[in-house]
């Protein structure tokens, strides 16, 4: 019975051992479940985001194309949304630097870039990886937000790691979902 009242804001402790198991296993993430947090879906994940880490004038990077549903959240905090193209190689980290180098957040689809299907290349995930950590910069670099809607999914060879995976420094923030893996349902 106590499982169908209000639980851990942070959802059910089971499914979150559950899930960071499942990100080990298939997309190569080393996580403690207490890092995990369920949300009504990857929408909201955003939007929790967005409130958490953004207050007004902050630049937000967005890939150029990016998900419609980035920018609505992200706006909605007052934030600076900066647009940087999205070229062969996936965002082009340093006309992101250039364009907003005193960034809070950027936000990326590196596995498989929404709408182009566009794969981060390794150089440019390292290049963004160290500016989050500060290289090169003196300071703390922007937050990334990792949208892995669907990295499990590929079509030919080996599944591309997250962005997460290069992770030292603790800021890519990784968002993904299994609703399309499990049941949408489930959330």
């Amino acid at each position: 019975a106590t499982d169908f009242g209000y639980g851990d804001p942070a959802g059910h402790p089971l499914l979150r051992h559950a899930l960071a198991r499942y990100l080990g296993a298939f997309r190569g993430l080393s996580l403690d479940p207490d890092a995990v947090i369920v949300t009504s879906g990857a929408q909201q994940a955003i939007d929790l985001v967005s409130r958490a880490l953004l207050d007004p004038g902050d630049a937000v990077v967005l890939e150029e194309p990016c998900y419609p549903g980035l920018r609505g959240p992200m706006a909605a905090t007052g934030a600076r949304l900066v647009a940087v193209p999205v070229d062969g190689e996936g965002l082009d980290v340093a006309a992101a630097r250039r364009a907003a180098p005193d960034a809070r957040l950027v936000t990326v689809t590196p596995t498989h870039h929404f709408p182009l299907g566009v794969t981060l290349s390794l150089a440019r995930r390292r290049a963004l990886v160290d500016w989050a950590g500060g290289a090169g910069s003196g300071d703390d670099g922007p937050w990334i937000l990792e949208d892995d809607y669907d990295g499990e999914f590929r079509y030919s060879g080996k599944p591309v790691p997250p962005l997460k995976a290069l992770d030292g420094a603790g800021k890519v923030l990784y968002v993904g979902t299994v609703s399309k893996a499990l049941a949408p349902a489930l959330r």
